[in-house]
C-alpha cells in the first residue's frame, strides 16, 4: 500500500513537470511568431530583385523559385501557364549546367 502511494506521488509529479515545461516552452529562447494580423510580405519581389527570365534564374542557381523566395515574380510564374506559386520548375533548354 505504502509503495503505491509513493508510485502514485511520482508520476504526479513528473505530469506536473511536463505541464510546467510545456507552458514555460522549457526555457528556450523562442523566435518571436508574427501574428496572422501582421502584415505579410507580398507575391512578387521588386523588379530590381526578381530574375528577368528562368535562364538568370537558373544561371544563378536559385531555380526553381517559390512564391516568398527572393528573385520570385509572377511573370516567371505565368511562363509555364500555371500560376502555382513555383516558378521556373523546369530547366530551359538554354540555360548553363
Amino acid at each position: 500500500m505504502r509503495n503505491s502511494r509513493r508510485f502514485v506521488f511520482v508520476v504526479g509529479l513528473l505530469l506536473i513537470a511536463l505541464v510546467a515545461i510545456s507552458v514555460t516552452g522549457c526555457g528556450s529562447s523562442k523566435k518571436r511568431r508574427h501574428s496572422s494580423s501582421s502584415p505579410v510580405a507580398t507575391a512578387t519581389t521588386t523588379s530590381a530583385a526578381a530574375f528577368h527570365s528562368c535562364e538568370d534564374a537558373w544561371a544563378a542557381g536559385r531555380a526553381p523559385l517559390r512564391r516568398h523566395d527572393p528573385g520570385y515574380s509572377a511573370s516567371l510564374d505565368r511562363v509555364d501557364g500555371k500560376e502555382d506559386g513555383v516558378a521556373c520548375l523546369v530547366r530551359p533548354t538554354t540555360a548553363p549546367r
